[in-house]
Formats: C-alpha cells, sequence, structure tokens
C-alpha cells in the first residue's frame, strides 16, 4: 500500500489513498455516512432550531429544537371572504375573522356605490328610479324610446314568389318624447325555404373568456371587466338569402348588473376557399394548436347599420353601434369548426369596433369579438304554403340610447286552387257502347290531366270512379252511369276539380251529334263560399254547395239551363240513393238555393246529382263530424 507523508507541521496522521474523506460524526449537522475517515469539519451549529411544525418559526432543516419555537406572530383570519383575510397567516384564528367592516356595495353604477367596500351585499345597492339620477332628478329620456308610426299588419299573398325580399320604404319612427323623425333601417330574412339555428355560447380558450368583448370599457372606468357571457344561451339565425342574425343577452363577467342586449347582422355568406381565393390578402384568425377547413366555413360581414349592442340593467340608456374590423376586410366573422378563434370547437366569431354612449359618456373604440360556441345545425323547415318574408324595421334614439325594432310579416294564404285547363280533349259526358264479341262495355282511358296551378307549383293529381246508377260488373247489359272524378290538390291542400261522367244506355252505340256540347270544368277550392244569387259560368247548373265539408246541413246552389222541374239525389259511393229531394220546377236562369240535411247520414263522402230536361251534373258532398 502506498503511503502518504504529510509535510512537517501539519497532522501527522497518514490516509490510505481511496478512503472518504468527511465529517463521521452522527452528532452534527454535517455529518456524512459515506465518510470513511474523519477531516475535522464537523459542526455543530447550522441545525439548531425550532422543530415544531406548528410553531410560526418552524425550521424544516433544524434536527435539534433549541427552545426558539413561538406560536403567535403567525396566528391570523385564514378566510378568503374576510375583511382582514391574513395571506400570510399559518394558524387559523376564525374567532378573529371580520366579515362586516369590508360589506358594502361594490356595484359603482349604484348610488350608494362603496369604493373602499371588498365584498359585495347587493342588499345595499340602491339604484335610480326610471329615467332618474340619483339625486331624483328626471334625465330627460323618459318615453323616448323611439315609435313607429306606419301601419304594420300581416300583408298576404297567394303565391310565395310575390313575398317582397327587398325593404318596401317609407317607414317613419318618431322620438316618443320630442316627435323629432328618427332614421330607420330594415333588413329582411327569407323564410320561403328552409333556414338553419344554431345554439350559441361561451367559447373557452386560452386566457379571459366572453361571448362578447369590448375591450377598453375598463380602461376608461365604464365596466368592472371587458369580458360578457350569456345570461342564457345566444340564437344564431341563418337564412336563404344570406342574411345571419345573432340575438341574445350577456352580462358582465365582474359586474352582473352591467348587460348589453345583443342584435348582430351579418350578410354576404362566402365559403372560406372561395373568399381566400378573391384576395392573397386575406386570412383566418385562428386559434393557437387549431386550423380551419376552409372548405367547411363560411365567412360574413358584419352589417354596421344593423349592429348594436343595447343596454339594459345598469347599462340602461347606453348603446355601442358595431362596424367590422378591419375595415379591408382582410378578416371576416367566420363560420365553422375553429370559426370561434379560441379553441377548435365548431363555433362563430369575429371582429368589430366600436361607438356609442356609456353611461352618459361618449365613447369609442377599434377592438371588441364575439367569440361562441355553437352547437350543431337544427333545420328549420318551411312548409310549402307557409313561406313568409320578415321585414326587421328598427331605429335607435341616440341621444337616450333608446332602441325599437318592430316585425312586419308578408305571408303566403293560398286561396286559389289548381284549375282544369280544357282543351277540348276531354269530354264532360261520354256515351258507352256494348262490345258483343267481349260481351261488356269497354271503359275508356282517363283523360291526360290537364291542372295548372296558378302560382306555377307542382299539383297532385288523382282520378276515381264512382257508379252513380246500375251495375257495370255484374249486370254489364243493363243501363248504368259512372262519374269519373279528376282531382288535382296543391301543396297548401287546395283542391280543384272536373267531372265526366261515362253513360251506357243499355243500347247499340248511339250516332254522334253534329256538335257535341261539352260540359265545361267545374274547379273550386273546397272552402269556396257561393252567396245565394251568385252565378258561375253561365253553362254550369251546379254553381255552389256550401259549407262543404258539413256536419249536417249544406246549401245547393243551381242555375237551371232550361224551365222544368230540377230533380236532386244524393248517392253513396256505392251508387245507392240515401237522399230523394221533391222536384223544384224552375224557370231558365234563375237561382234556386236548396238545402240538403244530413242528419241521418254517417260521416263520409257522397255525391249530389241534379238533373233537368236531359243535362246532369255532380258535384262531391263530404260529411263530418
Amino acid at each position: 500500500m502506498l503511503l502518504l507523508l504529510a509535510p512537517w507541521g501539519w497532522n501527522h496522521t497518514l490516509f490510505a489513498q481511496g478512503d472518504a474523506l468527511g465529517c463521521t460524526d452522527s452528532w452534527a449537522c454535517n455529518y456524512d455516512p459515506e465518510a470513511t475517515e474523519d477531516d475535522g469539519s464537523c459542526e455543530y451549529q447550522t441545525c439548531i432550531g425550532c422543530t415544531n411544525q406548528y410553531a410560526c418559526n418552524y425550521d424544516p432543516n433544524a434536527i435539534y429544537y433549541d427552545g426558539s419555537c413561538e406560536f403567535l406572530s403567525c396566528v391570523g383570519c385564514m378566510s378568503p371572504d374576510a375583511c382582514n383575510f391574513d395571506p400570510s397567516a399559518l394558524i387559523p384564528n376564525q374567532p378573529a375573522c371580520d366579515f362586516e367592516s369590508c360589506v358594502g356595495c361594490t356595484d359603482f353604477t349604484a348610488c350608494s356605490y362603496d369604493p373602499d367596500a371588498t365584498l359585495t351585499d347587493l342588499t345595499q345597492c340602491v339604484y335610480p328610479l326610471p329615467d332618474e339620477d340619483c339625486d331624483g332628478n328626471p334625465t330627460g329620456c323618459g318615453g323616448c324610446e323611439p315609435e313607429f308610426v306606419t301601419d304594420f299588419s300581416p300583408v298576404t299573398f297567394d303565391c310565395a314568389d310575390e313575398l317582397p325580399l327587398d325593404p318596401l320604404g317609407n317607414m317613419i319612427a318618431v322620438s316618443g318624447c320630442t316627435g323629432d323623425t328618427l332614421d330607420v333601417a330594415t333588413f329582411v330574412v327569407d323564410g320561403t325555404v328552409d333556414y338553419v339555428l344554431n345554439v350559441g355560447t361561451t367559447a373557452d380558450g386560452i386566457g379571459p373568456d366572453g361571448a362578447i368583448r369590448v375591450f377598453g370599457l375598463t380602461a376608461l372606468g365604464l365596466a368592472n371587466s371587458d369580458y360578457f357571457i350569456e345570461t342564457y344561451p345566444m340564437l344564431v339565425s341563418r337564412y336563404a338569402n344570406g342574411i345571419a342574425v345573432v340575438n341574445g343577452q350577456v352580462q358582465n363577467t365582474a359586474n352582473p348588473n352591467l348587460i348589453w342586449n345583443v342584435h348582430l347582422v351579418l350578410e354576404d355568406p362566402r365559403n372560406g376557399d372561395e373568399w381566400l381565393a378573391e384576395d392573397p390578402g386575406h386570412g383566418f384568425v385562428t386559434a393557437y394548436g387549431c386550423s380551419i377547413d376552409t372548405t367547411a366555413t363560411i365567412t360574413y360581414r358584419l352589417v354596421s347599420e344593423h349592429s348594436y349592442l343595447i343596454g339594459a340593467g345598469a347599462y340602461e340608456g347606453s348603446y355601442l353601434q358595431l362596424s367590422h374590423m378591419p375595415i379591408n376586410e382582410s378578416k371576416r366573422f367566420q363560420l365553422g369548426a375553429g370559426g370561434n378563434s379560441v379553441n377548435c370547437n365548431y363555433g362563430f366569431g369575429g371582429w368589430f369596433a366600436w361607438s356609442g354612449r356609456v353611461l352618459g359618456e361618449n365613447v369609442s373604440g377599434m377592438t371588441g369579438d364575439l367569440v361562441i360556441d355553437l352547437d350543431e345545425d337544427i333545420h328549420a323547415p318551411v312548409a310549402c304554403g307557409n313561406e313568409v318574408t320578415v321585414h326587421f324595421h328598427h331605429a335607435l334614439n341616440a341621444d337616450c340610447g333608446q332602441f325599437t325594432e318592430v316585425v312586419q310579416v308578408f305571408q303566403r294564404v293560398d286561396t286559389q286552387a289548381p284549375e282544369w285547363t280544357d282543351d277540348g280533349s276531354c269530354a264532360a259526358e261520354v256515351f258507352l257502347c256494348f262490345d258483343d264479341a267481349a260481351g261488356a262495355v269497354e271503359l275508356p282511358e282517363p283523360c291526360a290531366f290537364q291542372f295548372e296551378d296558378p302560382c306555377g307549383e307542382a299539383v297532385s293529381t288523382e282520378v276515381q270512379d264512382f257508379v252513380l246508377a246500375g251495375d257495370p260488373l255484374g249486370s254489364p247489359d243493363q243501363p248504368f252511369s259512372i262519374e269519373r272524378l279528376y282531382t288535382g290538390s296543391d301543396c297548401s291542400g287546395l283542391t280543384g276539380s272536373f267531372v265526366q261522367t261515362l253513360v251506357f244506355d243499355g243500347s247499340a252505340c248511339p250516332e254522334a251529334p253534329a256538335s257535341p256540347a261539352l260540359k265545361p270544368a267545374f274547379s273550386r277550392a273546397p272552402d269556396a263560399r257561393i252567396q245565394p244569387g251568385q252565378k258561375t259560368q253561365s253553362t254550369a247548373m251546379l254553381s255552389g254547395l256550401a259549407p262543404n265539408p258539413s256536419n249536417a246541413i249544406s246549401f245547393l246552389n243551381i242555375t237551371p239551363p232550361s224551365n222544368g222541374p230540377v230533380h236532386v239525389s244524393v248517392f253513396n259511393l256505392a251508387g245507392t240513393a240515401v237522399l230523394n229531394l221533391a222536384p223544384v220546377h224552375a224557370n231558365t236562369g234563375e237561382s234556386l238555393r236548396i238545402e240538403l240535411t244530413g242528419h241521418d247520414l254517417a260521416t263520409g263522402c257522397y255525391l249530389i246529382q241534379a238533373d233537368c230536361n236531359g243535362m246532369r251534373e255532380t258535384l262531391r258532398w263530404t260529411i263530418q263530424r
């Protein structure tokens, strides 16, 4: 073993090469359990202190207690809701907590606002009466909301393509307190086809969140926070004419008494790819870590003329008018996955500038935004016959921040049933022949339908044969008559009809008359009402039946083509007469009104047949109970 000899004057202890030097005294503060040779470095002061973990001066590094522990300096109120909350306290003293001295009204818009209060007691907040300041003086805004003097009664049209999709103008609104004329703005939504609805809520992202964010209000001392969240879910409505509307209400995240009613209108929807291709400067606002599928994203332009935040609560009488940002539209409002710009969710978002009057001060700012998540699309169908266009007219009285919007509905009320357009190819009365070889009477094929809808819409058609007399199947060689009813219905449920009578008189085919007379088509809506004495075409004998359907009694209008008795009978669909009326004598052109009593008839469909000197006509009569 190699030995090292210390120089003269050093400790003459000899250490073997490879020994571990250090403090080997286990009572020392710097004891080194791995040391094999003590090097004289042991010390006994730095590890002396308070070893009681419940003491205010507890030293987690102390090994030996020196009697210094104390338990008073760190005692305090540890309740965060207390006025004297001590964040440095380690030992709670709950009885010492003060929950009263700092309680007050923390709403700076209240008359009783306490700037020193840190805990809110809403019962201490006192607000001015409507249209008064805190001293009870009138604010001059009472009754100053805009009032419209134009009649906005609903307007009806027969056809959907007649509904107006452009503002009609000439809308007048005045200030309720001065009578001064105010500017009126109008936008129109298209309810003639299906539209889409979405429910919107605040989108969560990195940093503070709000469905509406108005940056700068806090710096102006006009809000406790720049962020506003919905009081109830917002509604996004998208229509076929490109208009999107966002409605809802938001409240301040730090002061719920600061409320805005949201009224945003957007236009010019453009597919993301299409919009990007227009200009290399166009782009999207994306959230960190999210990408936007531009093929499935829609962009919109905010319409300043129609977009407002209207104050409520403590903001009553305040308003902000919003405009698209940036002005050059390098960015737009975007709807789609990641569209809210703070997360990857399906959402809607965009930037706006704002200006207006808040709590009596004229204000403006260049930065604000809408940031919402959207639930899945809700497709709202518009049934044929229920089409509308809705005109929204609104006016703002900027002197007092009052906003009024009224709605005028232009709706479709279809009153025109499909009409049979007689081109002469379908005779009203057809005489049949007996075929000796076949031993039967061959019925002709139904005519081609000739219905046209006045609104140019599709017509649903049907043809039915009703036996009026005889037995075509059981006794085909005996006389019989069949009514062939052609009906055409539009999507509104209105039905027009044409009646063709097929007659076999039991003999050979008659010779065709030199000039056959064709009975004109009789087309009517089911709810048509013909007044006594009113005439239809001069060649029609039956000029009306009302009410039809009926629960018992209807009135039949008849205009006989010639002098003589008029025979009226009612048949069920099996061809059995269920009601025979006594003949009524009439003169040519005289209007008769005959009462039909169906108290003894079951619910169902019946055929009314009238005969006068060889002329026969039939109407369908429905009994409903």
